[in-house]
């Protein structure tokens, strides 16, 4: 299954090896995701290389979609893995007229705009690109918020 849209690509972890070439430090990333060695990650931020390329092994708090407003980066590509349950994602092309504002310290916003949500399944990735790419991540399919853990690795342009 792959879909790939104008700000995002979704497909399984077996072809991560097809986007190697999205940008320099992709190459790093998708090197890193195909060994699929993450149960020895440490929680937290794990460098990969400097700040080119790290992964964040987390666990957010899954919530309903009106609690999740969308987020956008500038320099950072994420990669979206789920390792313990499905997530639900809301993604769209960013509106650059919504509401919201952006931190370039911390190179995220959250922004008031409408996304589509869809189900990215345990052994799939979701690749959202910056500047263009509105993505509302972990949020329930069910109505009680609750932890689960994922890979967020961001890749810088």
């Amino acid at each position: 299954m792959t879909e790939l849209k104008n700000c995002y690509i979704i497909d399984t972890l077996e072809n991560i090896g097809k986007y190697a070439a999205i940008c320099p430090a992709m190459k790093t990333a998708v090197e890193f995701l195909a060994k699929g060695d993450f149960a020895s990650l440490a929680p937290g931020k794990n460098v990969i290389d400097g700040d080119k390329v790290f992964v964040n092994n987390v666990e957010p708090e899954y919530v309903l979609k009106a609690d999740r407003k969308p987020e956008v980066h500038h320099k950072y590509f994420d990669i979206h893995v789920p390792l313990v349950e499905d997530e639900t994602m809301g993604l769209g092309v960013f509106d650059a007229t919504a509401k919201g504002s952006f931190d370039e310290a911390g190179d995220g916003g959250l922004y008031e705009q409408e996304v589509e949500y869809f189900t990215l399944h345990k052994g799939e990735f979701c690749i959202t690109y910056p500047i263009t790419c509105a993505h509302a991540p972990a949020i329930t399919a069910t109505a009680e918020a609750h932890k689960s853990k994922k890979l967020i690795v961001k890749v810088m342009v």
